[in-house]
């Protein structure tokens, strides 16, 4: 309970150091919606006799935690460039590369579920 509140106070100290961000802030906004989904889908642990519909289920997830962090990082991406004089170099790059990264860790969950999916069935046969 001691580490908790070490924490807690720790984060306190760090948001009290910045003026507060303003409550119609499409960035907050933004920030709030990340937090409410991530909370909302808490994914579940996968089992020691993991199969095929566990590791879809974790794709699934992993899908939707980078679809809400999508629409974070944008905002996020989005408000710099408009404070940056002659906007974010590579701004359409970041893009890019958050979407490569999505394809790349959801295709890895699901090419393993395929993967085993081809054993559940070949030792059913």
């Amino acid at each position: 309970m001691a580490q908790a509140e070490a924490i807690t106070t720790a984060i306190r100290e760090l948001m009290s150091r910045r003026q507060p961000p303003k409550p119609t802030s499409p960035v907050r906004a933004a920030h709030t919606d990340l937090v409410a989904a991530l909370a909302g889908k808490i994914p579940y642990p996968i089992p020691a006799d993991v199969d095929s519909d566990d590791l879809e289920a974790r794709a699934d997830h992993v899908e939707g935690l980078f679809a809400a962090l999508q629409v974070y990082f944008d905002a996020l991406i989005g408000d710099t460039a408009e404070n940056v004089p002659g906007g974010l170099p590579g701004r359409r790059y970041l893009g890019t590369l958050f979407q490569d990264l999505v394809a790349d860790a959801v295709g890895a969950i699901r090419n393993a579920a395929e993967e085993m999916r081809e054993h559940e069935t070949w030792r059913a046969s």
